[in-house]
């Protein structure tokens, strides 16, 4: 007979802060954004959150959005000053048309060692086409300005299966990558979701089949190169993980602060309403640790699992691991998929939601 669920608690050594600010609105995006230039109100009440919890350890700090490399100097010290001065990765999104010799140097000067550049595509007229204002020649130039300004490591987002997009589209988009020798590329299917441009205008999703056969080529092409397929949406070369996002990935708590963030502290999550207030959410976290966990080649920590949770999912989920048994791996303590299997994790995941429910 399984234990009852037991969680211990452990203390947030990762923090998230969402700039919701924005230059345009792109034609994919459904986060929660602001084009404005007024940030004086956001930026008290951030710094207000961020006092409240006085942090004095952290592995991690990300700025994401929206587009934090919109903040001034002063704006970004303000935040900046708030949290530890040494932190192991701190990530800083930007977009392209941002960053100059002199942003550079200063992000440099306030401890940002990790930069995740929001490129989508090379190609001027997709560029366009989804409401990008930058060119590609703008993105090569960023990164040479990144470069020199001492950063390395350095990451790049890129998009497929957009509106008019080719599978040899994507393969230049994937090779102009592979010729900059960066550490780290993020790369997604477009999603079009309802409260974004694209859902409004109702533009239809690519393909599924074309769609398949471009992430089956991107995941051999950076294979073949070097790269770590280690997480769903995430290549690395070996050991330049994102850090940060292995927090969420392997069931770590995290602080988030501003407008639009979501956070997990003593394994409760929430997320900040556009007034400033966590707004707690009902979630089930030992599914959430499996789910996350498994989208990641490194998998599930059974021993840590059992000792959070207080059950083995391997006997809660044996039918759907037996399945699913070609895909489903065991090695050092770890429950993982194959290649394969996680690319069919959201059918696998349905399987066990029935299971769930019933417990």
């Amino acid at each position: 007979m399984e234990k009852k669920q037991k969680v211990q608690l452990n203390a947030a050594r990762s923090a998230y802060v969402h700039v919701p600010f924005c230059h345009g609105i792109c034609s994919y995006c459904a986060f929660y954004r602001r084009v404005s230039q007024d940030r004086t109100g956001w930026l008290d009440l951030v710094c207000d959150e961020i006092r409240k919890v006085e942090i004095r350890e952290l592995d991690t700090l990300y700025f994401g959005g929206g587009t934090p490399s919109i903040l001034t100097e002063d704006e970004f010290d303000r935040i900046r000053s708030l949290f530890p001065k040494q932190i192991h990765e701190f990530t800083m999104e930007c977009n392209p048309e941002d960053i100059t010799p002199e942003k550079a140097a200063f992000w440099k000067s306030r401890s940002v060692n990790r930069i995740s550049m929001g490129v989508q595509t090379f190609d001027d007229r997709l560029l366009k086409s989804i409401g990008r204002r930058h060119s590609a020649q703008k993105a090569r130039e960023a990164v040479e300005i990144l470069r020199r300004a001492g950063f390395e490591n350095l990451s790049i987002d890129l998009i497929f299966g957009l509106p008019g997009q080719t599978l040899q589209d994507v393969k230049r988009d994937v090779m102009e990558f592979l010729q900059m020798d960066l550490p780290h590329l993020s790369i997604y299917s477009l999603q079009i979701e309802p409260d974004s441009v694209f859902g409004k205008q109702g533009v239809h999703p690519c393909d599924e089949d074309l769609e398949a056969d471009m992430f089956e080529w991107i995941i051999r092409t950076l294979k073949e190169s070097g790269y770590e397929h280690y997480e769903i949406s995430s290549f690395a070369k070996p050991g330049r993980y994102s850090r940060h996002n292995l927090a969420y990935w392997q069931d770590r708590d995290f602080f988030g602060f501003g407008p639009g963030a979501s956070g997990r502290e003593q394994g409760q999550r929430y997320h900040i309403d556009s007034r400033g207030q966590r707004i707690l959410e009902e979630t089930d976290g030992p599914f959430e640790a499996l789910m996350m966990g498994l989208r990641t080649q490194f998998g599930v920590d059974l021993s840590a699992f059992r000792e959070k949770y207080g059950w083995d999912p391997r006997r809660r989920y044996a039918d759907v691991i037996k399945r699913y048994a070609p895909h489903f791996c065991e090695q050092g303590g770890r429950l993982f998929l194959d290649e394969d299997g996680r690319e069919i994790l959201n059918t696998i995941l349905v399987d066990m939601l029935p299971e769930e429910s019933c417990e």
